[in-house]
């Protein structure tokens, strides 16, 4: 049996009052001019380590899948909200003094908890792939939303995966939520996973280390996941959500088969329209993968998808760029949400360059085809 692994070291960042943010060294690696890394920031919420029934084992499962994909690494952040300025001082003075504060303070003791719960984490990150560099940072904030934002943005290599049902999907009164802040101004690709299985023996809870019950995460599982539905379309975010499909199915095993919907009464000009999505779909998967393609008749597009995504572990989906039923199977309520797809995993991709991944690939796949052509006639 090898060693139990050395806790990881957790940092603690509070933003300074002149500039708004602090030190984003945990972002970058290596020299200025070296190729940026490709990073996936997890924003850990209390909620996801304290509510009931989320399965963080799961959830960091895709989040790993993602790096290992694209030879990067996982940053998980701890965000920890405290209630002004004031406060935020006594964080700052912890973190530069690394002294013990004068008599009890919540913030600081609330922080000082993160950081065992995140140390955990990332040792149970790294452990579902140890090729997977795995770092972690708790970050005092008094705008959790906006602190997000000022880590994803500003290195087109980063991307962000959010889970709902964390906090991060709630707004109040007027204010838009951190995952609809995070589709409209953010600068990355984002990730929003809805993840269909919930409670049981996989739920996990990590309230209180003093308690013992961090080690309910580290002996949790998760679901294993065996076949995962690609529906693909024209929109701009496919070919992502086509990358997030493969990351996972090279990370579990599991088969894919890409599904596109055409009316009944389609031409013919249509149909072909369609069967080149699909091999424009599987040349993006790539041959490591199990593919299975499917070009489905169906008067109603959305319910089709809807059908056929209860049949699967798990559902990789383009964002939706119209209000629409599949729209719901990722921000619609919870309820709504499992009373569709009760036991699937719902994970959309938003590219933030649209249309520009699309292009590199079909113009990629044009020059192998080329080449593939140039080898045959000779």
């Amino acid at each position: 049996m090898p060693d139990t692994p050395e806790e990881p070291t957790v940092r603690i960042t509070a933003p300074s009052r002149s500039s708004g943010s602090d030190d984003e060294s945990y972002l970058r690696s290596g020299s200025p001019i070296q190729t940026p890394e490709y990073i996936v920031v997890v924003p850990v919420t209390d909620a996801l380590l304290e509510r009931p029934g989320i399965n963080v084992r799961q959830f960091l499962r895709t989040a790993v899948a993602l790096a290992a994909d694209n030879d990067g690494r996982v940053l998980l952040v701890g965000i920890e909200t405290v209630a002004g300025e004031a406060v935020l001082d006594t964080v700052r003075e912890h973190v530069q003094t690394a002294q013990p504060t004068d008599g009890e303070n919540t913030a600081v003791e609330n922080i000082k908890q993160r950081q065992t719960q995140l140390a955990e984490m990332a040792n149970v990150a790294q452990e579902l792939d140890p090729d997977v560099s795995v770092n972690a940072v708790v970050r005092a904030v008094t705008d959790s939303t906006r602190r997000i934002l000022d880590i994803v943005d500003g290195n087109n290599e980063t991307v962000v995966l959010l889970l709902r049902g964390t906090g991060l999907d709630e707004g109040w009164l007027l204010n838009r939520s951190t995952i609809d802040a995070l589709l409209a101004e953010s600068e990355c690709d984002v990730f929003v996973e809805n993840m269909g299985t919930h409670g049981g023996e996989n739920a996990l809870y990590v309230p209180d280390v003093e308690e013992h019950t961090v080690a309910s995460l580290a002996k949790s599982e998760s679901e294993s996941i065996e076949s995962i539905l690609l529906p693909v379309g024209t929109g701009p975010h496919a070919a992502l959500a086509a990358e997030a499909a493969r990351a996972v199915a090279r990370a579990s095993g599991a088969s894919i088969t890409v599904l596109h919907v055409i009316s009944p009464t389609a031409s013919a000009e249509t149909r072909a329209d369609g069967e080149d999505l699909l091999k424009f779909a599987a040349y993006i998967l790539g041959s490591e993968v199990a593919v299975e393609t499917e070009l489905k008749e169906a008067s109603d597009t959305t319910d089709t998808i809807v059908q056929e995504a209860k049949t699967y572990d798990f559902v990789s989906i383009g964002f939706p760029e119209q209000k629409s039923r599949l729209k719901q199977l990722v921000f619609g309520s919870v309820q709504e949400t499992l009373s569709e797809l009760r036991g699937t995993t719902v994970l959309m991709s938003r590219d933030s360059n649209r249309t520009m991944r699309s292009l590199y690939y079909r113009w990629k796949r044009g020059i192998t085809s080329t080449e593939d052509d140039g080898d045959s006639r000779n």
